[in-house]
């Protein structure tokens, strides 16, 4: 259960930090074949978008090393991202051929790590709960994110939290406007989020059910959003039915006309909601996909894929002859 909400995790961070600059998950450093969460190196044309990820931006504001812990680490643990951060400094030196700047290393944890705290001396930072900050020769910043304030501007970043904390991000998500950049970016891995729950009840943890629940309310909350837009459209398209069959029912009879336009309203729709959800209008191409698909595997597949999908894999999915 753990390696899903890591995955989710880092799937939100990096398509979040992509935005900004280049950001890859599971860079190896060679030396100790091992891997870093994320590697980002900010792009200076973007420092403007930058600056609206809020607390996020701010930690991406150079090259870092970023290392996700949906539970709560330990000093071995932290020994061991600061292992990954000297080979990976060494690892840029020898690439470079000389000296470059020794990397930052950010730790996003989900719990309040006080032995991590005080064994190696972090201090917080001031005007940012939540933000704690070693001697400046280490360059390490960690984020306890069940600390972090319930603003906008920490949104995504308590998204990588836990349990309460997830929760009530997502609560907060899930009521942003349609078009808030924090809901295009994770609600399509909430989405696919799901559970390996263990096969015996009594092996679960309480901390396994808690977050099972929250998944849950997820997946009704999609569910309802997926009805509410099967009746928009039902709406819309028996709108369009009417006044295509009015003009059918003319030649063929109203009864007919109002079926075929029905259908044609329904098409109409979609099609509009997916040049919503793509930001572009159609190709010739795409709409004859979207009819084909319609007719084959019905506006409930076309529904899921076009909620379920982000808007790249959206295309990619209406480009494949072979997708169902």
């Amino acid at each position: 259960m753990r390696i899903r909400y890591d995955a989710f995790g880092k799937n939100v961070l990096r398509e979040t930090l992509a935005l900004t600059g280049g950001a890859d998950t599971q860079v190896e450093v060679i030396s100790t074949s091992q891997t870093m969460d994320i590697w980002y190196v900010p792009d200076p044309a973007r420092a403007a978008l930058r600056a609206e990820l809020g607390l996020l931006g701010e930690l991406a504001a150079e090259p870092c090393q970023f290392e996700l812990f949906h539970d709560t680490p330990g000093p071995a643990e932290l020994r061991g991202c600061v292992r990954k951060q000297l080979h990976w400094h060494h690892e840029l030196e020898r690439r470079a051929g000389g000296a470059v700047p020794f990397p930052r290393l950010c730790v996003l944890s989900s719990g309040r790590p006080a032995t991590v705290l005080d064994a190696f001396g972090f201090d917080p930072v001031p005007g940012r709960p939540g933000l704690y900050r070693a001697a400046p020769g280490w360059q390490i910043d960690l984020v306890a994110i069940a600390e972090l304030p319930r603003v906008r501007d920490t949104l995504l970043l308590r998204l990588l939290g836990a349990r309460a904390v997830l929760r009530d991000a997502i609560r907060e998500l899930i009521a942003l406007p349609d078009d808030a950049w924090e809901r295009s970016i994770a609600l399509p891995w909430l989405v696919r989020l799901r559970f390996e729950v263990p096969a015996e009840p009594s092996a679960r943890t309480t901390e396994d059910a808690e977050e099972e629940e929250i998944v849950t309310e997820v997946q009704q909350w999609f569910e309802q959003l997926k009805q509410s837009l099967r009746d928009e459209a039902r709406k819309e398209a028996l709108q369009e039915g009417r006044k295509e069959g009015i003009k059918e029912g003319i030649k063929e009879g109203i009864k007919e006309g109002i079926k075929e336009g029905i259908k044609e309203g329904q098409l109409r729709v979609l099609a509009m909601q997916f040049e919503k959800k793509l930001g572009r209008p159609l190709t010739e191409v795409e709409h004859s996909v979207l009819a084909e698909r319609f007719e084959r595997i019905g506006a409930d597949r076309l529904d899921d894929a076009k909620l379920a999908l982000p808007p790249e894999a959206l295309a990619a999915w209406l480009a494949d002859p072979t997708a169902r």
